[in-house]
C-alpha cells in the first residue's frame, strides 16, 4: 500500500515538472540555445532530481529538447528551412483544427474567444510580450478543442513546443503589431477578429482560411533571427514543400537582418561558458508566475543528477 501511494505521488510530481516545463519552453521563458541541467532545473523547481530526468529525457523523445555538448539538454535553435517545415505543418493541422472547430462550436466560441483577444491587445499595449504570448496560445488552443479532435491538438501542442521559442518574438517587437483598430487601407483587421466573425456568420472555410493567414504573419518577424541552412537543404525544402509561399522562399535565401531597435526577447541565448542551471529566463527570483509552489527537497542520488541522452 505504502510503495503504491508513492507510486501515485510520483507519478503526479513528474507530470507537474513536465507542465512547468512546456509551459516555460512555450512561452519563451526558455530561449533557443539554453542549456539545462536536471540538477539545475531541479533546484529551481523545487522538486527532486528524478522526475526532472523523465521530463526532460521526455521532451528529449519527442524532439522538443535536444542533447547538446557535456550531455546537457539543449533548447534546439532551429534553422530558416526546419522553422518553415514547421510551419507548413502548423498551416495544414491548425487550419484543419479552426475548420472542424467552427463547425463544432460554431458561435458559441465567437464571444469566448473575443474575452481572451481582448487580454492579448491589453497585453501588446502593454509592451508585455511573455502575457500577449500566454494569452496568444490561450486564444488559438481554445479554437483546436473546440474541434473536439484530441489527437489532432496533440499533435499541434508538439510543433507549438518545437517553435514556442519563437513565438514571443512577434509580441517583441511593436511595430509588427496589427491592433483593433478599425480595418482601412494601412490597418488590416486582426486575423482573430476575422476568425470570430466566421465563427458568428458560421463560415468554417472563412475560419480556416483566417487561422493560416495568422500563422504565416509571423515570418518576417521570425525568419530574420534564424540561421541560415546548406543550400542544398534549401532546395530539397522547396522541392518538398512547393505551396511555400514566395515571400517564405526570399527569407529563405535573403540577407534580411533583424528590425533595427527591437527587443530580443526571444534571441537565442549564449552557450558560452558553464551551462544556466535551469534557470527560466526572464523570471524574477523566488516563485515565479505558474510555477511550482515549494515543497521539501527529496533527497536526490549522485547517479540521478547526470544527463542521459
Amino acid at each position: 500500500m505504502h510503495s503504491s501511494m508513492q507510486h501515485v505521488e510520483h507519478v503526479s510530481l513528474s507530470t507537474q515538472v513536465l507542465r512547468e516545463v512546456r509551459s516555460a519552453i512555450v512561452l519563451g521563458d526558455l530561449a533557443p540555445g539554453a542549456r539545462l541541467t536536471f540538477r539545475g532545473v531541479s533546484q529551481r523547481l523545487n522538486a527532486s532530481v528524478t522526475p526532472v530526468r523523465e521530463a526532460l529525457l521526455q521532451l528529449v523523445a519527442e524532439h522538443v529538447l535536444s542533447v547538446g555538448p557535456g550531455r546537457t539538454i539543449v533548447v534546439p535553435i532551429l534553422t530558416r528551412a526546419q522553422f518553415l517545415e514547421l510551419r507548413v505543418i502548423r498551416v495544414l493541422l491548425e487550419g484543419l483544427a479552426a475548420e472542424a472547430a467552427a463547425r463544432q462550436a460554431g458561435s458559441r466560441l465567437a464571444g469566448e474567444l473575443e474575452g481572451i483577444h481582448r487580454k492579448l491587445d491589453d497585453a501588446k499595449r502593454a509592451r508585455d510580450p511573455r502575457e500577449a504570448t500566454l494569452q496568444n496560445r490561450a486564444f488559438h488552443f481554445r479554437l483546436y478543442e473546440a474541434a473536439a479532435l484530441p489527437a489532432l491538438c496533440s499533435m499541434i501542442e508538439n510543433i507549438w513546443l518545437r517553435t514556442g521559442p519563437y513565438h514571443r518574438r512577434i509580441f517583441a517587437d511593436p511595430s509588427k503589431h496589427v491592433f483593433d483598430a478599425p480595418a482601412g487601407r494601412d490597418k488590416p483587421q486582426h486575423a482573430h477578429r476575422q476568425i470570430i466573425a466566421g465563427l458568428r456568420a458560421g463560415r468554417p472555410a472563412e475560419v480556416r482560411r483566417a487561422i493560416e493567414a495568422d500563422i504565416l504573419s509571423g515570418d518576417p518577424i521570425i525568419l530574420p533571427y534564424l540561421p541560415y541552412d546548406r543550400p542544398d537543404r534549401i532546395q530539397a525544402l522547396e522541392q518538398s514543400l512547393p505551396m511555400l509561399d514566395s515571400l517564405s522562399r526570399g527569407l529563405l535565401r535573403s540577407d534580411a537582418a533583424p528590425t533595427k531597435g527591437a527587443r530580443n526577447d526571444a534571441a537565442p541565448a549564449k552557450t558560452t561558458g558553464g551551462p544556466p542551471k535551469g534557470r527560466l529566463k526572464g523570471q524574477p527570483k523566488g516563485r515565479p508566475k505558474g510555477q511550482l509552489a515549494s515543497r521539501p527537497r527529496r533527497a536526490a542520488t549522485t547517479a540521478a543528477a547526470r544527463p542521459r541522452p
